[in-house]
């Protein structure tokens, strides 16, 4: 979802950009000139802008946009001087909702997600209803019967087809009939084999070419079997042989073939059927994701079971990671993200040997190079799970670091995605305020103090930064000393 966000100052531009990346591609406008120059190029899922700008005011803009994407949610901030000419805005319906700054951010997305949404639920309803009345409207008009077919047989069909109120167009010759179906609007196209194998199929791919849905129908005097093999060749919903039926049955077989729009409109709802099913499809998958999470999860805490210094370690890390990731801006699916990949970060330790992983004292080089394996091997045990390859990343690079020191694949900040940037830190900080049998724990102000010498090296620096304002506000105390 794309997000129009204009306003003159770089520190709010800064700030909504932060606050709505994580849910919306956002796009930067620094006055209203260069918003309205956006507009003309793209059709975003929601605009907001803010009033008094250089150029196009806010309501100019948003007017603009109201001209060119009636359906997009158009949101307006004001300062306190500017509510009247915002309130003037929201009555002539060129804003669906105001702000005044300060902004409260969470607020705003919360809003521009709730607009967003039911600007998509109406725009769909509103494909819904023209579908099903353009299917109401088909339905109502009378169904148009085209017959080439001479004799006693072509005036029986034509009289059993105006039985039915069908409006009829009786043809003589093959180019007349040609000229009936290629002005198309014909329901049922009713030829007779005698125009011979070539006319019939030149006959047969025009009527494909000009609707696909017309209903053709054979009628073959002589009564053979090859008749039937000749009307599924040509792709015939009938095929009419001696005995000859009365006029009602005749009309019945007509109505019949008449029935395709009906046809047409029956699949269109087993279409909506079926796109039900698939979101309830969806629902169970979810349900089978989070029981592979809990199913991988379980493995892992029961892992640390065994060794009580690490036990609750993955849960500890997964709850300081998400309140790290909410402290900087991220969305909510971001934030499922570093959840579940911080609950099965440590999944690759399934691989190691147990006299390495609850070793007492300090590991030699090679039972260290041994243990740095549980990254790749973990990433090996997700990537054969499709919903999980989201978290693979996080595995993988949990011990990687910005200065590109790191293992196993020693890559930079650069290339470092925000998500394991934060496992890390989370990770570091627990294991520092947790006691191992080599040394004991340290104190979360002692912590913290070891986490400064970290940043812009282990650790990323804005991580560390957000872990320690969420100390600073006493938000995060409660999930460390453990021990105590």
């Amino acid at each position: 979802m794309h997000i129009l966000v204009a306003d003159d100052d770089a520190a709010i531009r800064d700030l909504l950009a932060r606050g709505l990346r994580g849910d919306f591609n956002v796009l930067l406008a620094i006055d209203g000139n260069a918003a309205l120059t956006a507009l003309e190029t793209l059709r975003p899922d929601a605009i907001l802008v803010d009033e008094m700008m250089p150029g196009a005011t806010g309501t100019q803009v948003l007017l603009r946009a109201k001209e060119l994407w009636p359906d997009v949610p158009r949101l307006l901030m004001t300062a306190s001087s500017d509510v009247t000419a915002a309130m003037r805005a929201v009555n002539r319906g060129e804003v669906h909702r105001f702000y005044t700054k300060p902004l409260r951010l969470a607020e705003i997305r919360r809003a521009i997600i709730e607009l967003v949404s039911r600007a998509r639920a109406d725009a769909a309803l509103r494909v819904e209803l023209l579908a099903l009345r353009a299917v109401q409207s088909f339905s109502t008009q009378p169904s148009r019967v085209a017959i080439l077919c001479e004799g006693e047989i072509g005036e029986r069909l034509e009289r059993a087809a105006r039985r039915r109120g069908f409006n009829v167009v009786r043809a003589l010759r093959k180019e007349a009939m040609e000229e009936v179906i290629g002005a198309g609007g014909c329901d049922v196209v009713v030829v007779d084999v005698d125009v011979g194998d070539q006319n019939l199929a030149e006959m047969t791919q025009l009527v494909r070419r000009v609707d696909v849905g017309t209903s053709l129908i054979l009628v073959d005097a002589t009564g053979s079997m090859a008749s039937l093999t000749k009307a599924f060749q040509f792709g015939a919903v009938d095929c009419l042989m001696p005995p000859w039926l009365d006029d009602v049955m005749l009309s019945v077989r007509l109505e019949r073939a008449a029935a395709r729009p009906r046809e047409r409109s029956e699949l269109r709802r087993l279409t909506h059927d079926l796109v039900a099913a698939n979101r309830e499809l969806a629902f169970a998958n979810r349900r089978v994701e989070e029981g592979q999470v809990k199913l991988l999860g379980g493995l892992v805490r029961a892992l640390e079971a065994r060794d009580p210094y690490t036990a609750g370690h993955t849960d500890r890390v997964a709850s300081i990671s998400v309140r790290c990731g909410s402290a900087l801006g991220l969305g909510t699916v971001a934030l499922e993200t570093i959840r579940v990949g911080a609950l099965l970060h440590d999944i690759g330790k399934i691989g190691i040997r147990d006299d390495m992983l609850y070793k007492p004292g300090r590991l030699t080089p090679a039972e260290y190079e041994a243990i740095k394996a549980h990254t790749t091997i973990g990433a090996r045990i997700l990537e054969g799970i499709e919903s999980l390859a989201c978290v693979v990343p996080i595995v993988r690079g949990h011990h990687e670091r910005p200065d590109g020191r790191g293992y196993p694949d020693g890559v930079s900040a650069s290339d470092l995605p925000l998500e394991v940037r934060i496992v890390s830190g989370a990770d570091v900080l627990d294991a520092i305020t947790s006691t191992r049998p080599y040394r004991p724990a340290s104190g979360v102000d002692e912590a913290f103090e070891v986490l400064a010498t970290l940043a812009g090296g282990q650790l990323d620096a804005d991580v560390v930064n957000a872990l320690r304002g969420l100390h600073r506000e006493g938000r995060i105390d409660d999930l460390l000393q453990h021990d105590q």
